[in-house]
């Protein structure tokens, strides 16, 4: 240990374990005193003693802290991280720094600051690699900056997300959990870049599932001129359409396979970047096993020109694969398709002809739908016509109405995951009246709804905890 008897640090080790030992004679005291006989008295004692149970938490997980940031394996590694950054930063001693943790206890500790020169350690401007390279980001400690990050994005809004911390006995601002949560999901997403998508388990022998599809969000743009007379920046706030992903597995029956916990994500990036993340993740997962790919969407033309690509680029056989436009989109589109004719054409007659067309569907009989749809719209002119009837032929000519089959092999006929996907993640938190992000929260935002909405936030926890030297530099 570096620390030597009579040091700040030392002096400050004794104060944690004087205040472990006082909140410790706190709680024997409690539980020495009178037992309560009413049910507001039980529930004031549980309060009681969830607060010094917490800080006590809180006061253990500072002394350990204190510790390893004066061990010498971590001194090392401060060293390399230092050294390893472009251009080498100095030692200049221990500094105080506030940390806050878990248990409602914010408490200065020390540890050793690294500078470029002595003019950007006097202003402020270094790095404690200790604290980072053991998850201290943002002043908190790891479980808090998860804690922090989770609330912002399962509560309807910060304000809420700031209430309920409140009561955790934790006090951020909005604008302090803001920074927090995005800060957390920056670090995840980019050890993702770096490590891989940390998502453990395989897909072999498994039956495979993937969606994709937009939703839609305000996106605030800063506009160029004058300000406001308030000195403010005049902006504007465009819908935008993140793009969003699932992949799960389904069992023999076509029912979802809860043994393999669903993977959703997605990105404002576009389309090429939403499909960068489906094979990143595919490839960790070893789709190559599955014995069976399908994916399925709605008939979006950006989707289905990348497809078959991906299928090739990571090695999947043709037999492997199957490609399906949601079934109810077509049937949206049929009905459309039926209503473009209007003379002797009742209701009862549009539904009887869209009926025979959805069952010949159903059965795989996709070259007399063909058909039918060529003879019905025989003649017929104008964008409307050209654009249904184009929408069926491209999508039943390159084998995605391939219903039959599906129903045969007892796979999904569709979409319905990715756009409950597309509610829980986008619509129910960031889409509503007065409601618009920038371009970076939005993307920070989409990361941290995904994982939490899919039940695999420890594994966003994970990357964004994960301290190497590149990322603490």
């Amino acid at each position: 240990m570096a620390y030597q008897d009579g040091s700040r640090v030392a002096l400050r080790l004794t104060e944690i374990q004087e205040a472990i030992q006082e909140v410790n004679a706190q709680l024997q005291a409690l539980n020495d005193g009178p037992l309560f006989v009413a049910a507001e008295e039980l529930a004031q004692r549980e309060r009681e003693l969830r607060h010094l149970t917490d800080r006590l938490q809180g006061l253990y997980a500072a002394w350990q802290l204190q510790q390893q940031l004066g061990a010498e394996e971590l001194r090392k590694t401060e060293r390399e991280c230092a050294d390893g950054g472009g251009k080498k930063m100095k030692y200049y001693g221990y500094r105080e720094i506030e940390i806050r943790f878990l248990g409602s206890l914010e408490i200065k500790l020390w540890a050793r600051y690294y500078a470029r020169n002595q003019a950007r350690a006097d202003k402020g401007k270094g790095a404690y690699f200790g604290l980072l390279l053991l998850g201290v980001h943002d002043h908190c400690s790891p479980a808090l900056a998860s804690e922090v990050a989770k609330l912002a994005a399962a509560m309807n809004s910060l304000q809420d997300a700031r209430v309920q911390l409140q009561t955790m006995g934790v006090n951020l601002s909005k604008n302090q959990i803001a920074d927090i949560a995005y800060a957390f999901a920056q670090r995840a997403r980019l050890t993702q870049q770096v490590q891989g998508m940390g998502v453990s388990g395989s897909l072999k022998g498994k039956r495979v599932v993937i969606s994709t599809d937009g939703g839609r969000v305000r996106i605030r743009t800063n506009k160029k001129g004058k300000r406001t007379k308030k000195g403010r920046r005049r902006y504007r706030t465009d819908w935008r359409e993140p793009k969003l992903l699932a992949i799960y597995v389904v069992d023999e029956d076509g029912k979802i396979d809860r043994s393999f916990t669903p993977v959703l994500d997605g990105t404002l990036k576009g389309p090429d970047a939403v499909f960068g993340l489906i094979k990143q993740y595919l490839s960790q997962l070893d789709i190559n096993e599955a014995t069976k790919v399908l994916f399925i969407a709605d008939g979006a033309t950006w989707i289905w020109k990348r497809v078959g690509a991906m299928f090739k680029q990571l090695g999947l056989k043709p037999e492997q694969c199957m490609e399906l436009v949601d079934f109810y989109h077509v049937v949206e589109h049929l009905h459309t398709f039926a209503g473009l004719k209007k003379k002797k054409w009742s209701k009862k007659l549009k539904r009887g002809w869209v009926t025979r067309q959805t069952n010949r569907l159903k059965r795989g009989q996709v070259e007399a739908f063909m058909k039918a749809v060529r003879k019905f719209s025989k003649g017929q002119r104008g964008k409307d016509w050209r654009r249904e009837r184009g929408y069926l032929l491209r999508n039943a000519s390159a084998g995605r109405l391939n219903y039959g089959l599906a129903r045969k092999q007892q796979l999904p006929i569709g979409s319905g995951i990715i756009e409950s996907t597309v509610r829980r993640v986008l619509n129910l938190r960031m889409k509503g009246a007065s409601i618009f992000w920038t371009k970076d929260n939005a993307e920070d935002m989409i990361l941290l709804r995904s994982y939490y909405k899919s039940g695999l936030w420890q594994v966003l926890e994970n990357n964004a905890l994960t301290a190497n030297c590149r990322l603490a530099a």
